[in-house]
């Protein structure tokens, strides 16, 4: 596939995965191409850095993903368990690192931390940010 032969010839050390359907309506009404783009493309992405060793893959989500309402969240969170499943698998991945980074695609949406990070200004309490790392180390 195109993925492979690119990911073979360039080389890449790093992959930054952010490509997929983000718009809430237009996914409501096309499921299976949602499903098609954000789930299997991923799959498709992850498998090509496995096998040609890229060093670091970097999954963009959303904050969607956070108890998914809709299938755009649903299909992020699918794309999140892609990676956390590659990466703890120890005997495939041993030259990938993944990282999954969730942004707020919308201010105040369910799962943003803008409701919290109020709360805690309005309490006069520091704000408190949490890193998860997904990788092998």
């Amino acid at each position: 596939n195109l993925i492979s032969f690119y990911i073979n010839k360039y080389k890449p050390k790093i992959i930054f995965h952010a490509a997929a359907y983000k718009h809430v309506p237009l996914t409501e009404n096309n499921i299976s191409e949602v499903l098609r783009n954000n789930v299997f493309g991923t799959l498709n992405l992850v498998e090509a850095a496995v096998k040609y060793n890229v060093e670091k893959f970097i999954f963009i989500s959303s904050d969607k993903a956070v108890r998914p309402s809709n299938i755009m969240g649903a299909s992020k969170r699918m794309g999140e368990l892609i990676i956390q499943s590659f990466s703890n698998d120890k005997n495939l991945c041993r030259n990938t690192t993944f990282s999954i980074i969730r942004f707020g695609n919308v201010l105040g949406s369910t799962g943003s931390v803008v409701p919290l990070f109020n709360s805690q200004i309005i309490n006069k309490k520091l704000i408190t940010i949490t890193k998860i790392n997904v990788s092998k180390e």
